[in-house]
């Protein structure tokens, strides 16, 4: 008998659905979206990566690869983000990749006056 040990590590990403507030976008050809990424909406309401930490306005809500966005484009097809809520700042990304912990405090600066609360779990 073969024994397997296995863990896993888990981020919970939005901490109270009943605060949850969402609106839906377009998204850009050929890029991936993952849900948690912080996300810039334009005035023609296409959604790009933020830059960084300090210049977002809404977080993502659906996970899209590059191949998936780009038939979404193409049928105008919009995915959904969130426009409020309390969400785990451990849980946030841009394009993919988590947050560091010393971009924390900018993200949840940024969230405050996005109306979006980023609590430490």
């Amino acid at each position: 008998m073969t024994t397997i040990t296995t863990s896993h590590q888990s981020r919970p990403f939005n901490l109270d659905v009943g605060k949850t507030r969402r609106a839906n976008g377009k998204v850009t050809t050929a890029t991936a979206y993952k849900e948690g990424d912080l996300l810039v909406v334009s005035a023609a309401n296409v959604l790009t990566h933020a830059a960084d930490e300090s210049t977002w306005d809404v977080i993502c809500g659906a996970t899209l690869t590059a191949a998936q966005a780009t038939q979404a484009a193409a049928k105008g097809t919009e995915i959904p983000y969130f426009i409020g809520g309390v969400f785990s700042v451990e849980a946030i990304s841009i394009s993919g990749t988590l947050l560091a912990t010393n971009k924390y405090d900018a993200a949840r600066a940024k969230a405050s006056n996005n109306n979006i609360e980023l609590s430490k779990v």
